[in-house]
């Protein structure tokens, strides 16, 4: 994926960089990382079309989407963490499946992409949610 020139990577680097990350290789400290998705901030209700807002929050350089099950009670999805980025792009970890997802649209004018499509795809995969609702295996 690549914006504004910055360096290029393939959706498989953005893998190979999450796989990484979630196992702890990335930094010497593993309290950084644990840090990076245990220490939300809420975003405020937004009704700008680029801009994130609730339920999106916000951590140590990573988002976090959770929607509480009373508010989806007859479509709920699981909560994803990662980055949008700021041109579609994004890399995101659904704990509960043990999924990363990766993918974009690079538009500039899609940043809500991600947490649009994010969610329909965690929901296609509904089935295999309530398998594993207590965590991955």
């Amino acid at each position: 994926m690549a914006s504004f020139k910055d360096p290029f990577s393939t959706t498989g680097d953005l893998l190979i960089f999450m796989r990484a990350l979630l196992r702890g290789e990335l930094f010497d400290d593993l309290g950084t990382v644990k840090l990076m998705y245990t220490d939300w901030n809420r975003f405020g209700f937004s009704i700008s079309p680029v801009g994130p807002g609730w339920p999106i929050e916000y951590g140590l350089g990573m988002m976090r989407m959770l929607v509480p099950r009373s508010l989806t009670p007859f479509r709920p999805f699981p909560e994803f963490f990662g980055h949008s980025g700021a041109t579609g792009t994004w890399l995101f970890y659904c704990p509960p499946l043990d999924l990363i997802l990766a993918g974009g649209v690079s538009q500039i004018t899609a940043g809500p992409v991600p947490f649009q499509f994010v969610p329909k795809i965690l929901r296609a995969l509904k089935p295999y949610f309530h398998a594993h609702e207590h965590g991955p295996r």
